[in-house]
């Protein structure tokens, strides 16, 4: 399955950065167990984190089960078997969604939504809950915290008089045989800042470059081409940074979503400088809304109304995810127009500004797909099986 129309999306991120220069950084306070206040910018684990990254935990159940008793007709397929019960599903928004953290065990918390609702989660596989964190303070002090020591995260717009000048994120254009995606970079799944460094071998031996240095990555049979900003170029290898060990280059698009481009597929990457992202600030993501729009099915008359999409994404800030040839996409249903099922295994995605693309391998997208509830007005409930799905098209709510 072939990319249709994504080259539409690096027009759309050509605009003016945010006024503040640092708005796109995650900031908040911290409520410790000393019952301490420490406010500032946030850096989650090892790397800064953005109001763009993605915030990933596991939901403890279905709150939907409960529409599908025990000995229902109902059943659900899910990681290679069937169950009469809807499986239990992951959890995704971006950090800008997220009003507050509330740590409720050694592994579970309560997650606020900027809407003042709550949401259960639990740690599972996801990375997220359990960092430890590091706070920059307006007396630009770094101060480290345990996950163990915290009782409560709150997100915030950080003051205007607070803008450090430290490290800038990593930004430039991608190019894959899909197409061009352009935003905040994360190379091998690590490196997010132009502080962070490419390792590899050279004619010279083992090098290593700043990517604020860096103009161009150009792939190789063997290794990468670079090319410095002063016009110099190195061909490096031996490393992960520049060969088939590269675990994967992130591109974040603040309007669109999250691309992960696997080595394979990976092609260029030309830097650019950060005015050129049309960045989000955490007041940009404004109030959540519900999933609300139209089923039409292959049969039967269309329905209306409140959805709950794969019997799991509910709000708009919620993740969909999918692939097309090896790349993996995680987009805000908040910039997805409609999802029309194609077959077993892929669905055609239509977005806000226009793009379209197939995407599929994943239960949001394919035959894994549990389903949807629509609430319609006078509290009747319909539940619409995905093989009987024509098209969701996505619509706000009267």
């Amino acid at each position: 399955m072939r990319l249709r129309s994504f080259w539409l999306l690096a027009g759309f991120l050509f605009a003016a950065v945010s006024l503040q220069a640092q708005a796109y950084k995650v900031y908040g306070t911290i409520h410790t167990v000393d019952n301490q206040e420490i406010s500032g910018y946030l850096t989650w684990g090892k790397e800064p984190v953005y109001w763009i990254d993605l915030f990933k935990a596991v939901k403890p159940s279905n709150p939907f089960a409960a529409y599908f008793p025990a000995g229902n007709s109902t059943w659900f397929y899910n990681n290679g078997h069937y169950s009469s019960t809807p499986p239990i599903h992951l959890f995704c928004c971006r950090f800008g969604d997220i009003k507050s953290i509330e740590l409720t065990g050694q592994n579970r918390i309560e997650l606020e939504i900027r809407d003042g609702n709550s949401i259960a989660l639990n740690k599972g596989n996801e990375p997220s809950i359990g960092q430890t964190l590091t706070l920059l303070t307006a007396q630009r002090e770094y101060l480290t915290i345990r996950w163990e020591r915290i009782s409560r995260i709150e997100f915030t717009t950080p003051p205007a008089s607070f803008t450090p000048e430290n490290h800038r994120p990593i930004t430039g254009i991608v190019k894959t045989p899909q197409g061009i995606f352009k935003g905040f970079i994360t190379w091998d799944k690590d490196e997010k800042t132009e502080e962070s460094s490419l390792e590899g071998t050279s004619i010279h031996g083992r090098i290593s470059i700043a990517f604020r240095e860096i103009r161009k990555i150009t792939k190789m049979r063997e290794g990468c081409r670079v090319i410095l900003q002063n016009g110099e170029e190195k061909n490096l290898w031996g490393s992960n940074d520049v060969n088939s060990q590269n675990r994967g280059i992130l591109i974040n698009m603040p309007h669109i979503g999250l691309v992960t481009v696997p080595w394979s597929r990976f092609e260029e990457f030309e830097a650019c400088d950060l005015s050129e992202i049309n960045t989000l600030s955490y007041t940009d993501f404004g109030q959540p809304a519900r999933l609300f729009g139209e089923i039409i099915p292959k049969s039967d008359p269309s329905v209306s109304g409140i959805l709950a999409y794969d019997l799991d994404e509910t709000m708009n800030f919620e993740m969909l995810n999918g692939k097309n040839d090896y790349l993996t996409y995680d987009i805000p249903f908040r910039y997805i127009r409609s999802i029309e099922p194609k077959n077993y295994k892929y669905a055609y995605i239509t977005l806000t500004n226009g793009s379209a693309l197939s995407l599929g391998e994943s239960a949001d997208v394919s035959e894994g797909n549990s389903g949807t509830l629509v609430f319609q007005e006078g509290d009747e409930v319909v539940y619409v099986p995905w093989q009987n799905i024509k098209s969701v098209v996505f619509r706000e709510e009267n």
